[in-house]
């Protein structure tokens, strides 16, 4: 019983340790002048998640767009008057699946790593679902993902994408989450904020 307690403990340690991470992703035009982009305009949000309202809800989409406006206001970067062309044209997509995963002997864990998708994942470990039966375990999920688009309002070529991959179990907490996740992702846009603070203070001392 001792060993079998301890095997659970170091399980969901080690589950616990890598929820803490979303999988992010990125890729951008290498041939883009990020720099010169100063104004953008909202594109409809692509909402693929199914009719879960949990998943499903204007909130959570008010919420993103809220938070990728804060991103890229620390970038200089404001959103044009609906009479005024854009410099960009953003959008965001989320989507949700459910997955299965199974495996047996000690304690495993899923390849790659068990990330928080969207930036977020449950934080209690109440009613755990996995079965833990003869060294069998198996555990039921939602994948989440979230992927913000920039596209050049011009040429209409997309310049750059970001992505945020993972568990999305519980949605408490979800509003500050969500904050997290979008900033994982606008980390890497290819303008980094210090830059813009460096350039402000430059500007300021002249």
């Amino acid at each position: 019983m001792e060993i079998f307690v301890k095997t659970v403990f170091v399980f969901l340690l080690g589950i616990a340790s890598q929820l803490t991470f979303a999988q992010v992703t990125t890729d951008a035009d290498k041939t883009a002048d990020f720099g010169k982009y100063k104004t953008y305009a909202w594109l409809k949000e692509d909402i693929r998640v199914g009719n879960n309202p949990i998943y499903n809800s204007q909130l959570i989409n008010r919420n993103i767009r809220e938070n990728v406006e804060m991103e890229l206001a620390k970038r200089d970067m404001t959103l044009a008057p609906d009479s005024a062309k854009p410099d960009l044209l953003v959008s965001f997509h989320t989507y949700t699946e459910k997955k299965h995963v199974s495996y047996g002997g000690g304690p495993a864990y899923f390849a790659g790593g068990f990330h928080r998708g969207w930036g977020y994942c449950p934080y209690g470990y109440g009613n755990w679902p996995y079965a833990w039966n003869g060294g069998f375990r198996s555990y039921n999920y939602t994948e989440g993902t979230l992927i913000i688009d920039v596209v050049d309002a011009r040429t209409k070529q997309l310049v750059w994408r970001g992505s945020a991959a993972g568990v999305v179990d519980n949605p408490r907490g979800l509003e500050r989450e969500i904050a997290q996740g979008v900033h994982k992702i606008m980390k890497h846009y290819p303008v980094p904020v210090d830059k813009v603070i460096e350039k402000s203070l430059t500007t300021k001392n002249h």
